[in-house]
């Protein structure tokens, strides 16, 4: 090298770690982190900085509030912090801090298992439409589920009906085959939720609106785990992608907050703002016996909405904790909320699958789970096929269904939505699905974890790293 290029080279490598490791010390959360960080920057010069660069800083939360901008779509309706009659708080009280609003009533709840009796539902519902079918979902493939629902969203089109979908711009890619251009060649209005383009560059795995939504006349509101794909259809013969999940079917007040979350979605994708004057079309029943909250989350808020309510809810627990997730890779905060729940003596299970469908996320999960099992928190595993059920269940009658996976994906960088039920009835319903799926499970064995060989360890520990982007 030039002699009088090096002491500038020098001086380019020692800045270029000073920044990148002040920058850690001053933005990481965790102090681990941020140590882990600062020694690698300091230590390797040349490639600390440039590693760092790249997975190091996570932008997610930046981009998202500067491209995330929906309009306000407000509701005058008045909400009940406390319903007269009510036994609800304090597990009313812990979502109404986070989320800012107090609950909506909900007249029916029904539980759709599995695409045969989801997507007949749906289905028969926009079949009936007669103003607007509102649709949003991480996944639409063209496969015999997305033909059927093509075929149903084209009859509504041209019997009048409004028709607007939104799906999820690496949804609509990542999983072929590939419908959304025979969906706009019928006359549907459809959006991609932050399509990948190479002009401009927008290539961001992160920011997916992984919510699902389905408004049918302001009366109906579908949400839950599942998409549109055959893969739910456990009864379709030769089916090798099988995921067993729940749906649900809302009807009251609580519709109304599913399509204003919708519209919002939608004001983002197309900045239009015809939608954004938003007419509630349901009553909020002071009398009602179920009462619900939505709870919208994404990397565009300051505050991890649905982290805080799950942390916060477990905590007041005095009888029951029952989670089943797809992925479990839960933030510190939230496996001392269930040891703390443990050593109140309250019944806490972790019903996870066997096997994930996404290899990566199930090495990491492995790794996860021999800290967590130290912990002396129960997990089951479920034999196939794949569950990608999730719902929580606390005490006699809280609830809390949606979209979110317990892992950083759905909890930090995905928009998401949560429902909050508040039914001692619905809770009841839930639990029969729980106990008839944990009769089939097996209680995980810390022994037999701890056996797992060597490289299957190191393999689930590298895994493991990327964990905060899985």
């Amino acid at each position: 090298m030039n002699s009088l290029l090096y002491p500038l080279y020098t001086v380019v490598v020692a800045a270029a770690s000073i920044v990148s490791a002040t920058h850690a010390l001053l933005s990481k959360r965790d102090s681990k982190s941020a140590l882990s960080w600062v020694a690698f920057c300091l230590v390797l010069p040349i490639a600390g900085p440039v590693i760092y660069l790249i997975f190091g800083i996570n932008r997610t939360r930046e981009v998202a509030q500067e491209t995330y901008h929906p309009l306000p779509i407000k509701d005058p309706a008045e909400t009940f912090s406390d319903p007269e009659g009510s036994t609800l708080r304090p597990y009313s009280l812990i979502g109404e801090t986070v989320v800012g609003q107090g609950l909506h009533s909900c007249d029916e709840i029904l539980i759709l298992e599995n695409g045969e009796a989801n997507y007949q539902a749906m289905l028969a519902d926009i079949n009936e439409a007669t103003q607007k079918v509102f649709l949003s979902t991480y996944i639409f493939q063209g496969d015999t589920t997305g033909e059927a629902f093509l075929k149903a969203l084209a009859a509504a089109k041209s019997r009048g009906v409004e028709v607007r979908v939104i799906v999820d711009g690496l949804g609509a890619t990542a999983y072929p085959p590939r419908i959304i251009g025979r969906l706009k060649r019928s006359g549907i209005k459809v959006e991609l939720f932050n399509p990948l383009t190479l002009l401009p560059p927008s290539l961001h795995i992160n920011m997916r609106n992984h919510r699902k939504i389905l408004i049918v006349d302001s009366k109906f509101a579908y949400t839950g785990g599942q998409n549109i794909s055959d893969r739910h259809k456990v009864e379709l013969q030769d089916n090798t992608k099988i995921a067993r999940d729940l749906h649900f079917r809302l009807t009251g007040k609580i519709v109304d907050d599913l399509e204003r979350a919708f519209l919002r979605d939608w004001s983002h994708c197309c900045d239009d703002n015809e939608l954004a004057v938003f007419t509630p079309n349901n009553t909020n029943r002071s009398e009602s016996e179920t009462w619900t909250r939505l709870i919208l989350d994404g990397p565009n808020e300051n505050l991890d909405k649905l982290n805080e309510v799950i942390g916060g809810i477990i905590s007041v627990a005095q009888q029951r904790v029952w989670i089943m997730t797809p992925y479990f890779l839960p933030f510190p905060e939230l496996i001392g909320a269930l040891q703390a729940a443990i050593l109140r003596g309250v019944d806490v299970k972790i019903l996870l699958p066997q096997r994930t469908n996404i290899h990566l996320a199930h090495y990491a999960g492995q790794h996860n789970l021999r800290h967590i099992l130290a912990k002396d928190i129960p997990i089951y595993f479920q034999p196939a096929p794949f569950i990608h059920t999730k719902a929580i269940l606390i005490d006699e009658n809280y609830s809390l269904i949606g979209s979110a996976n317990l892992d950083p994906r759905s909890l930090r960088l995905n928009f998401e939505l949560g429902v909050e039920i508040f039914s001692e009835k619905f809770s009841q319903q839930l639990s029969t699905y729980f106990l008839r799926h944990i009769e089939m499970a097996e209680k995980l064995d810390k022994a037999a974890l701890n056996n797992t060989p060597f490289l299957l360890r190191l393999r689930n520990a590298l895994a493991w790293l990327f964990s905060p982007y899985l």
